[in-house]
């Protein structure tokens, strides 16, 4: 009978004992947003098709990469991106393109078309500062037509939270898109 009674009480205490488990708080998910003004009239803008933006593994990831002093790699432990980095690079590079009065995305290739494909090669945070860089290439026919590398960075103030610092990247990325559309338009 007390062995009953016991193993009653040692249950119920584990029944009441999860109720007492404490959560993790969830991260606070970003997502990248172009917010550059919007074009009111294209002229004779050009076809471009854009491929889906590739990323090399350590950016391709939904945690937000951070670089210590020492160069050591972390990550922050309060928020993520929404979605995966190349996802949300490819998001922000169509609306840049339609916000451009120059281009009109496409979504098919056919011949004549201009093509893009841009890779992400660096996006995190270091120091004070957020950073990215792609790599491009613009063809029209199988013919390279303008290629190469964009890095932005843009400072964040000290108290690194995440906020500011998905700030920063949000606004490198922006720069970034504005001066592809400079370089290849």
């Amino acid at each position: 009978m007390k062995i009953k009674l016991f193993c009653i009480a040692i249950f119920v205490f584990l029944i009441y004992g999860c109720s007492f488990k404490t959560e993790a708080k969830a991260p606070i998910k970003y997502d990248f947003y172009y917010n550059q003004q919007g074009c009111v009239t294209k002229i004779n803008p050009k076809n471009i098709y854009i491929e889906n933006v590739k990323a090399l593994e350590l950016v391709d990831t939904r945690q937000i990469l951070v670089y210590t002093d020492k160069n050591q790699i972390k990550y922050l432990n309060d928020a993520r991106y929404a979605s995966l980095p190349s996802e949300m690079f490819y998001k922000a590079l169509l609306k840049g393109f339609y916000a451009n009065c120059n281009a009109k995305p496409v979504f098919t290739y056919n011949k004549g078309d201009l093509k893009l494909s841009a890779k992400l090669l660096a996006m995190h945070a270091r120091d004070n500062y957020a950073e990215i860089s792609i790599a491009y290439e613009l063809k029209q026919d199988e013919k390279v037509l303008k290629s190469g590398i964009i890095e932005k960075r843009n400072p964040f103030e000290d108290n690194k939270s995440s906020s500011t610092i998905f700030n920063a990247i949000n606004k490198s990325s922006n720069e970034i898109i504005d001066e592809l559309l400079i370089q290849i338009l």
